[in-house]
């Protein structure tokens, strides 16, 4: 069977990953899979999607530290518009699911989600982590969210938190770790200028004979 090539973007917020997978999109013509994968797991789930946007990414530390508790045990449980109810831990697996299906079918980009976790048996899976300097990251928040400095720099630390436990705990490994991934790139550092970080990913691949 044909592997194909998938592009696993992780991203700080305010760091410019969604723009690189954008840039990346037009260059190959690949699919962006990033709230267009939610949908998917809606539907495989037969749930309502906007319990996946209310979720995505964005379990506490609290619940985080109960899921750790008992997660082998009685899983967490959530009430979904009506009286239907899902555990968290079976909401991840028709995710990753999802996303192992997409792979098999098609080359494409997934932002997040834990892609690189969950394929990474896949032969032609190329993981990236985008980051910036903290200056950066609030300029675009405060520029894109229309935030204050202050608002701006709240919104990156909560979304940066719930992004880190999210993949801590799903992955078993760090998020943001240069470990985790093929290549990390500071986004700053080339100027703030995605179209550097972008030829920079093509280098590389190109160097791994992956494009």
């Amino acid at each position: 069977m044909e592997s194909h090539l998938i592009i696993s973007i992780g991203r700080q917020i305010g760091a410019g990953g969604l723009g690189v997978a954008r840039l990346l999109s037009h260059e190959f013509g690949l699919k962006i899979y990033d709230k267009e994968l939610l949908f998917e797991v809606a539907r495989k789930s037969g749930l309502d999607e906007k319990v996946f946007e209310r979720r995505d990414e964005k379990s506490s530390r609290g619940v985080i530290g109960a899921l750790q508790s008992v997660r082998s045990l009685l899983g967490l449980y959530n009430r979904v518009g009506t009286d239907s109810v899902m555990n968290e831990d079976r909401l991840f697996q028709i995710q990753s699911e999802v996303m192992r299906g997409i792979a098999a079918k098609e080359d494409c980009i997934i932002v997040g989600r834990c892609a690189d976790y969950i394929l990474r048996d896949e032969p032609r899976l190329f993981t990236v982590f985008i980051s910036a300097d903290i200056e950066t990251r609030l300029k675009r928040i405060m520029a894109g969210e229309s935030l204050s400095e202050e608002e701006a720099r709240r919104y990156i630390e909560q979304g940066d938190r719930k992004r880190s436990e999210y993949y801590n705990y799903y992955t078993f490994k760090k998020w943001g770790d240069s470990s985790s991934y093929d290549l990390c790139i500071n986004s700053s550092k080339l100027g703030d200028d995605l179209e550097k970080v972008t030829d920079l990913i093509k280098y590389y691949m190109k160097q791994r004979n992956l494009i």
